[in-house]
């Protein structure tokens, strides 16, 4: 994808959160379940790095959970102000730390402490990213902070699954492109809440795509499973980490063989 249209799309996105952070926020009050049964794997006392964090809902759960830390990741400051907000109504038992990024530019990783992350979620994060080379460099980049037995967790939306989501995808002219200016999977997407509206850039990312951002990484797919909506499908998640050594070695924080926690969430989709 030319890199003047993938720009465009994605400031398009973050004009979107910008502008609906709060209605949109408001429409998602809980976790969806399938980011609750990733977030029972996540043992105490792990370090958490979370892009795509929203209004920190995610970030909020772990810390009562008992995560050592957490760093949120996020290009709206719309939803990086409501994250703070609600974070610091809250009596938390670990400090949260909140900080904007721009996954569209190269030096965004630059901002990163320099000590790996056990964990590293990105939920709702891939499908709004234009370009699979743009994908493929920030998925780099996150499996880069992983430390060695770290786990690197993917939720994306599968749109073409709901015949309604799927009738109401707009036509490129709508941002002044054409087919051939995007790449297969690409789609433009309508929101509506209290009679104001709003248009997305999302992506159909497959378990094709998915299994290909692993493997460029010498990460393996461990566990993928759908979730949420009606349907229970309409988003699926993928929880990837390194290969282990045959001794053993770097056995998975989260496969430990402890019970999962419980987390509470609900069937809210379309991130």
């Amino acid at each position: 994808m030319d890199l003047a249209v993938a720009q465009r799309l994605a400031a398009l996105n973050q004009a979107f959160y910008e502008d609906h952070a709060e209605d949109f926020a408001d429409t998602r009050p809980r976790l969806p379940a399938g980011v609750s049964r990733v977030l029972g794997r996540v043992a105490r006392g792990t370090r958490v790095l979370e892009v795509g964090c929203g209004d920190g809902k995610v970030g909020r759960a772990l810390a009562r959970a008992g995560a050592a830390g957490y760093l949120g990741l996020d290009v709206s400051e719309a939803m990086l102000a409501r994250a703070r907000r609600y974070t610091g109504a809250e009596a938390l038992p670990v400090p949260l730390a909140f900080q904007r990024a721009d996954l569209m530019d190269p030096a965004w990783p630059g901002a990163l402490p320099a000590q790996p992350f056990d964990w590293v979620l990105a939920f709702g994060v891939f499908h709004h990213l234009p370009g699979a080379a743009r994908r493929a460099q920030v998925f780099g980049a996150l499996a880069a902070r992983l430390a060695a037995d770290g786990h690197l967790a993917l939720a994306n939306w599968q749109f073409t699954r709901s015949e309604r989501l799927s009738k109401r995808q707009v036509g490129w002219e709508a941002v002044g492109l054409t087919v051939a200016d995007v790449e297969p999977g690409d789609a433009l997407l309508p929101w509506e809440r209290r009679g104001r509206t709003g248009l997305r850039f999302v992506h159909l990312l497959d378990a094709a795509e998915a299994q290909q951002l692993a493997a460029n990484t010498g990460l393996r797919v461990r566990e993928t499973f759908s979730a949420d909506g009606a349907s229970g499908d309409l988003n699926e998640y993928w929880i990837m980490g390194r290969e282990r050594s045959k001794a053993g070695n770097s056995r998975a924080r989260g496969d430990s063989g402890e019970e999962p926690r419980p987390w509470h969430g609900c069937e809210l989709v379309g991130g």
